[in-house]
This record gives C-alpha cells, sequence and structure tokens, in this order.
C-alpha cells in the first residue's frame, strides 16, 4: 500500500470513527448541552447560510440548519471550514439532514449519523451544541434518537412534516 492510499484509508474524515457511539449501530453521541442562565431568553436564531466570520451583529443568536442540504453540505464534506465561524455564536444546532419520506431508510440512517458527527466534532471543538432530531415515518424512530443523552436540550425539526403532500408551502 502506497503512503497515499495509507493516508487516505486511515484518514478521520473517511472514518469517521473517532467518537464513540452506543449501541448496535455505534451512532456518535452529542455531548449533553450544558444550560447557561440567559441561554433561551430572547433566543434568536440564524440559518448557516447567513453567518459569517465578520458578523459583529448576531453573535448572541443560536445557528440553526433547517435549511435545504446543499447550502451546508460542507459542514460534512470539509468539518474544519466552519469552525472559528460557529465557536463565535451563542451555540449550534446540529446539522438538519434531510430525512425525506421517500429516502432509502439507509439514506435516513446516514443522515442521522451524519447530524450526530458533525456534533459531536463541534463539541470537541469547544462549540455548545444542541442536538437536532428530525425523523421520516414511524419506521425512522429506530435510529432517529440515536446519539442522544437522555434528558438533553434538543431542538426538533418538523421542517417537511406534513399530513398532505403539501409542496407548495415550502419555500427557499
Amino acid at each position: 500500500m502506497t503512503e497515499e492510499n495509507y493516508n487516505y484509508r486511515a484518514s478521520q474524515t473517511l472514518l469517521r470513527n473517532q467518537f464513540p457511539g452506543r449501541g448496535k449501530l455505534k451512532i456518535p453521541v452529542i455531548p449533553k448541552f450544558q444550560e447557561r442562565a440567559g441561554d433561551f431568553n430572547d433566543l434568536l436564531l440564524i440559518g448557516f447560510d447567513k453567518t459569517h466570520l465578520e458578523d459583529q451583529n448576531h453573535l448572541d443568536w443560536m445557528v440553526h440548519f433547517f435549511l435545504y442540504d446543499y447550502r451546508f453540505e460542507r459542514v460534512w464534506k470539509n468539518p474544519d471550514s466552519d469552525i472559528e465561524k460557529l465557536a463565535r455564536y451563542r451555540a449550534v444546532l446540529s446539522p438538519d439532514f434531510s430525512m425525506y419520506l421517500e429516502m432509502a431508510p439507509v439514506m435516513q440512517l446516514y443522515n442521522v449519523f451524519r447530524n450526530r458527527w458533525c456534533g459531536a466534532y463541534w463539541a470537541s471543538k469547544g462549540i455548545r451544541v444542541i442536538p437536532t432530531i428530525n425523523w421520516g415515518d414511524e419506521s425512522t424512530f429506530d435510529f432517529c434518537f440515536e446519539g442522544i443523552e437522555k434528558g438533553s436540550v434538543v431542538a426538533v425539526s418538523t421542517y417537511m412534516a406534513s399530513e398532505h403532500d403539501n409542496r407548495q408551502d415550502q419555500d427557499d
């Protein structure tokens, strides 16, 4: 094996195994959010796509990912690219990777893994992280709560959840 091949094979960006998981699936656990006085007073959220390293006006806000996945895919592909920026905000919600009903179940599971891995990674870098939970249908209940410590503060995404197929309700 060449050194280049070995480095790729051993890369944490490939393996994503540096955080202990629980249960059969070993989905990374996001550490429990340590709430501080005032964390949820006058709570305001800013979309990840609106955050900037130069931002001085919204640093007391929490960053959310209730956006189309393509707007934040880079936090998975290049996890170090936004650490400095995200660390400046009050807290960050773990990324809300989609759990569309029409997705293959393995893709829904993969998106839960990506959510928890990013949250655990950011927490390891000193960022205060609130786990975001979302689900597809009842079949996703088997894994959509994995990686969340009991008693954790969480954000719940209901984006795209509807009794009917109301796609016209969705906007950018």
